[in-house]
């Protein structure tokens, strides 16, 4: 079973959206994956905008921000970096890097573009060909 990891500085808007984006359509596919998010500086709480609207959605949210270990990158077999810097993540292994805007400034363009990013990842476990700078955003 391939495991994800999601990683956003707060751990409460960007990293928790993809993660449930993803792990929906893994659902609706029945296939398994494992998905976990994680910050370097986590909030509180999940953003309420983020728990809103992805509650409003039909999702579940039961995420509470945390800080990343070294395990949790050991463990992952896919990274998937959404804003953390490079400097803070202890892993000699690949990331992928995506550049989302801000929920604040634009909260449609950022559910739209992680969800479309969630699909493409989604696409690429399926097909087993990952490539980062197919699955990069910008």
């Amino acid at each position: 079973m391939t495991s994800v990891l999601f990683l956003c500085p707060h751990n409460a808007a960007k990293s928790v959206t993809a993660a449930t984006y993803l792990g929906g359509l893994a659902a609706d596919a029945g296939v398994d994956i494992t998905i976990d998010t994680a910050g370097t500086d986590p909030d509180a709480e999940v953003l309420p905008l983020v728990r809103n609207q992805l509650e409003s959605d039909g999702f579940v949210v039961d995420t509470v921000p945390r800080l990343v270990t070294a395990a949790d990158l050991a463990r992952a077999d896919v990274i998937v970096n959404i804003g953390c810097p490079l400097s803070e993540l202890d892993t000699t292994k690949d990331i992928i890097n995506w550049g989302i805007p801000n929920f604040s400034e634009d909260p449609a363009a950022a559910f739209g573009e992680l969800s479309d990013h969630a699909t493409a990842l989604f696409a690429a476990l399926q097909s087993g060909s990952i490539q980062n700078d197919d699955l990069s955003g910008s």
